[in-house]
């Protein structure tokens, strides 16, 4: 006769196949059986239920998933993170499709908005690195970046390594796609990261105006 732990590790099985076989509607029903519902860790990089599902831009899952979770949540939505560090909110800025789920996460938890992953990356620029116009321009208002000085954007728009949201979308050969974003959004505050606040790259800034002309 199987153990509660085998009985477990067969609903975390099935769990997994119905996620990869977009079988939602057995996905909700294997949840409801475990304790930790959809937080419950199913991936070798520590991936919850909701963490697979946003990365599938699977909204109206999501959505349905976040439903089913206590209203007394014992430990903030930014403390959910998987191996690299990433939220559900990582995973769902890569598809602008999933700005109601980004509402409702920042509904349930603000500090997602500015959680870090492994790398010093923040939601926003996920959107960036898959060139998600509409959620860049979404989390960026939710930000209030149009409202802060040069030095405080600079730290949400660069990670740890210095690579900031242009690198990566020039990098993932997603910068057309924000190309205007950036151009409107980040144009100031690059000039004066290039020009004023690391003197050293000032032979970066011909090159800096080039790429802001394309």
């Amino acid at each position: 006769m199987a153990d509660n732990h085998d009985i477990r590790q067969e609903s975390i099985a099935d769990l997994y196949k119905a996620l990869m076989k977009k079988d939602y509607e057995n996905v909700a029903k294997v949840c409801h059986k475990l304790p930790e519902g959809p937080l419950q860790r199913i991936s070798l990089h520590n991936d919850t239920v909701l963490h697979v599902a946003a990365h599938a831009a699977q909204s109206d899952v999501v959505l349905d998933l976040l439903n089913m979770l206590p209203k007394d949540l014992n430990r903030p939505l930014a403390d959910i993170k998987n191996n690299d560090g990433n939220t559900i909110l990582h995973e769902a800025a890569t598809s602008h499709g999933m700005i109601d789920v980004t509402e409702e996460l920042l509904r349930r938890d603000a500090g997602l908005l500015i959680a870090c992953n492994n790398l010093g990356e923040k939601p926003i620029f996920c959107a960036a690195r898959y060139g998600q116009t509409s959620m860049f321009d979404f989390l960026a208002w939710k930000m209030g970046l149009g409202q802060q000085n040069a030095e405080d954007c600079k730290a949400h728009l660069q990670r740890n390594d210095g690579t900031t949201v242009l690198h990566i979308s020039i990098a993932t050969e997603c910068f057309r796609e924000l190309h205007t974003l950036l151009l409107i959004r980040l144009k100031v505050l690059l000039l004066h990261f290039y020009f004023y606040n690391i003197p050293e790259r000032r032979t970066n800034l011909i090159f800096l105006f080039l790429v802001l002309s394309l």
